[in-house]
């Protein structure tokens, strides 16, 4: 009786936390530092980048975008 709207519930729920990656990833991909990527991916969202490690340590504007990624 309820399949329908029981399968659109779920079809919403999976869509929405994509959907939110998706928006924070933009948002914050335009206060990354130079030559750092933000994307969403399956799991929420990634910085990508070479030495995101040392750049960690070393750049506090790195360190402030991963803790508003968070």
């Amino acid at each position: 009786m309820f399949e329908r709207l029981m399968e659109r519930g779920r079809r919403l729920g999976a869509r929405q936390p994509r959907e939110a990656a998706r928006r924070l990833a933009e948002a914050a991909a335009g206060e990354a530092p130079g030559g750092v990527g933000v994307e969403a991916s399956g799991e929420g969202v990634r910085l990508v980048g070479r030495n995101l490690t040392r750049r960690m340590l070393n750049e506090p504007a790195l360190r402030w975008l991963i803790e508003r990624v968070r």
